[in-house]
């Protein structure tokens, strides 16, 4: 009996002590499980597939404006780019990614200068992806230099050939060459040699630069700080450097000096356009600093082109390792003659709409060949004695002083009037006329009217002769053209048209229902529905009270015979 009954008590210990056990484990863990971060729940990869193909159709296929403010290339340009890297085995489809996809991120980077992150945001992925992508596409890009930075044609450039400016003399130009500055990131202690003409980092970029804006040469890796000439004696010197065919030349800067194939204008004088305003020339030298300016601006295009495409490379901080910055220049350059090869677009700045910029500092001007010296003089001989020949009867005018100034005061319209006066009494909105934009009474907009089409013809005021006594009165004038008489008429006719709609008797007549019960041979019931009927119809009842008693009975037996008959 004790044994079963020490037995039972410890029993009872042992699950007490495995009892209290249990209760410390789970005061132990279940805090620590609420502590613990919920696992993310990654969606289906279907998914993400849809958006990103959504992705593209939205801002590849939909139309080229939206694919040009996107990806910087019209649809056929970027799909016909994408079809040569595919031929060529640059690049490959992938069962993650197809090769337009991979294009598309390299150009939204390099086009609008993203970072890694909001690209990979964009398209839906991660950053290991699209920098991996990144790097095959700028490779694959830059394979293709050979084939799109070709040497310039030996032939006269179409620009020059036939225009009296240009032809003879610039005849064997085939380019300009000139450097430009972009922005670059570099360690810091190498970090003042990049330091040039701008007061960050930057690599100095030189390119040659045929008429067509195509780029013929580049050579990117240069220094901010370093001389344009002496990047030019590097592209030079270099193994399959630049050099000039026997016979022809580049146009260059002062900045470069006179070499063989190499002609800059004279130093010391008046050369860029924006330094010359409408003054006239001198001397031979000076007209042949003009011409030579004149004909380098395709060089200033181009160059203006490639940063309003790119914007990584228009003074944007890169984010790129410097190896990667030189291949990003190359690549974008190759990009801009492919385009060209397919036609022009909206980034390709007309001639017609290009101004200069101001000139840059000159830097110490690099040692004259005397034998590109002569021939620039010569040049510019034969240029000024051809000039003078031809404005021959020109020659006492040349050089002598207009004074337009002068004239403009005089015989302009300078003379104070009270045209643009207004007083407190007078009403603040007045419509502006045809006359008042020609007179220059209007400039807010900045436009004039033959840059607008309106859906009316604007009345011409003032051509009826009025003399200058009756002076037209400054306060609200009213447009009385066409289109607003004839809404207001139409506003009239409509009014009009309600009016008599509201007027229309709608009344039975009063002795309508005793001339019904005065009818022989008809049940009451049925000649309640026939009444019922005629007040619905007021037209009708007044018709029916004007009848003979005879019609009167035939209407209502036709009606009880089609409506009421079982």
């Amino acid at each position: 009996m004790d044994k079963e009954r020490f037995r039972r008590r410890r029993l009872m210990l042992i699950k007490a002590a495995g009892s209290v056990a249990s209760c410390m484990v789970m005061l132990y863990v279940r805090p620590r499980l609420q502590r613990k971060k919920e696992s993310i729940s990654y969606g289906p990869i279907e998914t993400r597939d849809k958006k990103r193909i959504a992705f593209l159709n939205n801002q590849i296929y939909k139309d080229d404006i939206t694919c040009q403010t996107t990806l910087r290339l019209t649809r056929a340009s970027f799909f016909g780019l994408c079809q040569v890297l595919r031929e060529r085995s640059l690049l490959r489809d992938t069962v993650h990614i197809c090769i337009e996809e991979q294009v598309a991120m390299f150009l939204i980077t390099v086009g609008h200068n993203l970072r890694n992150r909001v690209v990979s945001a964009i398209f839906n992925r991660s950053g290991e992806p699209v920098s991996r992508y990144f790097g095959l596409v700028l490779h694959a890009i830059v394979q293709l230099r050979d084939e799109f930075i070709r040497p310039p044609s030996l032939e006269t450039p179409t620009r020059i050939a036939g225009d009296p400016r240009w032809d003879p003399y610039f005849k064997d130009c085939i380019g300009a060459i000139d450097c430009t500055q972009i922005q670059a990131s570099s360690c810091k202690n190498v970090e003042t040699a990049f330091r040039g003409k701008k007061l960050v980092a930057s690599q100095n970029v030189m390119a040659a630069i045929d008429f067509d804006l195509r780029f013929t040469h580049v050579l990117a890796r240069w220094e901010g700080s370093a001389h344009d000439n002496a990047v030019l004696v590097d592209a030079i010197e270099c193994e399959n450097g630049l050099c000039a065919p026997q016979g022809k030349f580049y146009l260059v800067d002062a900045g470069y000096g006179a070499k063989p194939g190499f002609l800059p204008p004279f130093h010391g004088m008046r050369y860029h356009l924006t330094e010359w305003g409408n003054n006239h020339v001198r001397d031979a030298r000076e007209l042949f600093n003009l011409r030579h300016s004149s004909l380098r601006v395709p060089v200033e295009r181009a160059f203006a082109s490639l940063k309003r495409r790119f914007k990584v490379l228009d003074d944007a901080n890169p984010f790129f390792p410097s190896a990667t910055q030189v291949d990003v220049v190359i690549a974008c350059v190759i990009l801009h003659n492919w385009v060209l090869s397919q036609g022009t677009d909206c980034f390709i700045i007309p001639e017609i709409n290009w101004k200069p910029k101001l000139p840059s500092p000159q830097r110490e001007q690099a040692h004259d060949h005397r034998h590109m010296v002569e021939f620039r003089q010569a040049l510019a001989d034969k240029m000024w004695e051809d000039h003078q020949n031809y404005h021959r009867n020109d020659a006492d005018f040349l050089n002598t002083p207009a004074y337009y100034h002068e004239m403009a005061t005089i015989f302009g319209d300078g003379m104070a009037s009270d045209v643009y006066t207004k007083s407190v009494d007078e009403l603040l909105a007045v419509d502006v006329t045809e006359n008042e934009i020609a007179n220059g009474g209007n400039d807010t907009f900045g436009a004039s009217v033959e840059e607008f089409t309106l859906p009316f013809p604007i009345p011409e005021w003032g051509k009826n002769g009025d003399s200058s006594s009756s002076k037209a009165s400054k306060r609200a004038k009213v447009n009385n053209d066409d289109e607003l008489m004839h809404l207001m008429t139409s506003l009239d006719n409509l009014a009009e048209a309600i009016e008599k709609s509201e007027c229309v008797d709608t009344d039975v007549p009063e002795d309508l229902w005793g001339n019904l019960m005065d009818l022989p041979g008809f049940e009451e019931a049925h000649l309640t529905h026939y009444y019922a009927h005629l007040v619905e119809n007021p037209a009708i009842a007044r018709a029916f009270n004007q009848l003979s008693m005879s019609n009167k009975m035939t209407w209502v037996a036709r009606y009880i015979e089609n409506h009421l008959s079982e």
